[in-house]
Formats: C-alpha cells, sequence, structure tokens
C-alpha cells in the first residue's frame, strides 16, 4: 500500500494469465474445464467489491470473415458497508492470453472507450480581492485618506464523475490484448466512484481453442477506510476460462453462454453496457393484511 496526501493506494495485481504448471497464483477454479466462471472477482472488506460475468457469446466477426468472435459482458460492483466509506478512484484491468495451442487473441472494441462524464455539477464562487491605498500631503495639504480598493470576480467550476477507458497492447507487441477502464469520483462533491460498472467486449480469435481473461484491479479509498483492512483477503485470482468449442461444456455450465453468432462485428457494445451511481427503492413501505 502506499499512502498518499487524502487517499490510500491498493494494487490487487494483474495476474499471470494460462493454466500452465508452475504458476504461481492459487487455484480457484473447480477444476481445468471449469469453464466461463461467473465469479470472476470478489474482495470484502470495509467496501466489497466484486465483478461477475454476466454473458459470453461465441460466434464470428461477420459471416464472411475468417476470424472468430467472443463477445463478454462483466459487471462490477463497489459496495461500501458504510456511509462514510467511500473509492476514490479505481482502475479496472482484462489481459486476454491464448491457450498453449491456440492462436492469437486480439481485443476488437470496448464499451466506454474514451472519456466519459456522470452526473455533472457545478459551483459558483465569488473572490475579493483587494490592496489597502493612501492618500498623503502630497496631494492633500492637511488631510490623509485611508482605504481599501476590493474587486469580486465571480467564477464557475464544473466537475463530474468519469470513467475512461482504452485498449492497449502487452510489452508494446501487437495486437491489443489488454483493456482498462479508470473510474474516478467528482473531486468537488467527493461521494465515491458508481455503484455499479458493466462493460462489454469484443475480442477475435484465429481459432476454437479456449482462451484466458485475467483480471486486476487497483483503487484509491478515504483515509478511515485505508486505516482499517481494506480486505479480509487478498487472493490471487485464477483467470476466466473461456471455451469457444459448444462440445465442451464442462464442469457447471454458465446459463447466459451463447453459440453461434457470426454477426458480432455489428453489435453495439454501448448498449450492453452501463454505469449506476446508486440504486432508488420507491416502494420500500409495505402492509399485511
Amino acid at each position: 500500500m502506499e499512502t498518499e496526501a487524502n487517499a490510500e493506494t491498493v494494487n490487487l495485481e494483474l495476474f499471470e494469465a494460462g493454466g500452465e504448471e508452475g504458476s504461481d497464483f492459487h487455484v480457484f477454479n473447480i477444476s481445468d474445464d471449469h469453464y466461463h466462471r461467473t465469479e470472476a472477482l470478489q474482495r470484502t472488506g470495509a467496501i466489497d467489491i466484486s465483478c461477475n460475468l454476466k454473458k459470453v457469446v461465441h460466434g464470428a466477426i461477420s459471416p464472411d470473415s475468417d476470424r472468430y468472435a467472443t463477445l463478454l459482458v462483466l459487471q462490477w460492483g463497489f459496495k461500501p458497508q458504510h456511509n462514510t466509506r467511500r473509492i476514490a478512484e479505481a482502475t479496472i484491468e482484462l489481459e486476454f492470453t491464448p491457450s498453449a495451442d491456440g492462436g492469437d487473441v486480439e481485443v476488437e472494441r470496448i464499451s466506454f472507450d474514451g472519456s466519459y462524464s456522470l452526473m455533472p455539477t457545478t459551483q459558483s464562487e465569488s473572490v475579493t480581492r483587494g490592496a489597502e491605498v493612501s492618500l498623503g500631503a502630497s496631494y492633500f495639504a492637511d488631510l490623509s485618506i485611508g482605504g481599501k480598493w476590493e474587486k469580486t470576480v465571480d467564477s464557475v467550476s464544473s466537475d463530474a464523475i468519469s470513467v475512461n477507458g482504452g485498449m492497449h497492447l502487452v510489452n508494446n507487441i501487437p495486437p491489443y490484448r489488454r483493456v482498462k477502464w479508470t473510474l474516478l469520483e467528482n473531486e468537488t462533491q467527493k461521494s465515491g466512484i458508481p455503484a455499479s460498472l458493466t462493460v462489454a467486449v469484443l475480442v477475435s480469435r484465429e481459432d476454437q481453442e479456449k482462451f484466458y481473461c485475467g483480471l486486476g484491479f487497483t483503487c484509491k479509498t478515504d483515509k478511515k477506510t485505508a486505516a482499517q483492512s481494506f480486505f479480509k483477503k487478498i487472493p490471487k485470482d485464477d483467470p476466466i476460462i473461456f471455451q469457444p468449442d459448444p462440445r465442451e461444456k464442462g464442469k457447471r455450465p454458465h446459463r447466459n453462454i451463447l453459440y453461434g453468432d457470426d454477426e458480432l462485428g455489428s453489435v453495439d457494445l454501448e448498449k450492453l453496457s452501463d454505469v449506476t451511481f446508486t440504486t432508488i427503492v420507491t416502494r420500500a413501505t409495505k402492509s399485511r393484511e
């Protein structure tokens, strides 16, 4: 952990992807054929953090394309256990890696690619600047006048919660295989990042071999959260194993896995994505007969 002026940095590494012998992460997949793990990541503590694999579609970029494709949707949740706890900044990373027998995997598109603002706010300020002045005997023979000139400057500042996303190379070697999203709180309000972020990723592949997705997470919290044990445990997660072959169901098959869509390149990823700051329950009062 690295302490800064108003926040604590907690770095949960982007762990090695694959599954080869000798990897030093703890095993959380049930077996080598535990495909499309629903519970992608989970941390518990002053702030609970989770990532669930909501949907996966295996198919092709287009009917006339020579590239296979996979569409995946992940939902991240950030739930403070106390009203005074908050995450000021969070960075999510995914890294895709082919299996030992598979061809290359490339990130084609992601949702929230670029800079996005949520719930913008404005704040007005009036600043008064002044200086003492004196008019002496050179102007008035027997009178000295002292006073203060003042100038008021009105300014309006704006701020917002922001989501910044992008695709990146690994070790400066094409193609894109890593994606990253950064969430920043509204610094004026200091009310934390959104409670939920749903993102979509489209990757293309050379073949129908299985591939992997490693997850990473870094965040900055308020000082009270940092002073406590932020996470009860920080496990090293197995990567999610994706199996495009519909004949290989594996253990505990995910019910939201689809196969055979050959037009994944035309899917609007933004329609599959969402940002939620908080959920309001409008019918919380119930009567019993």
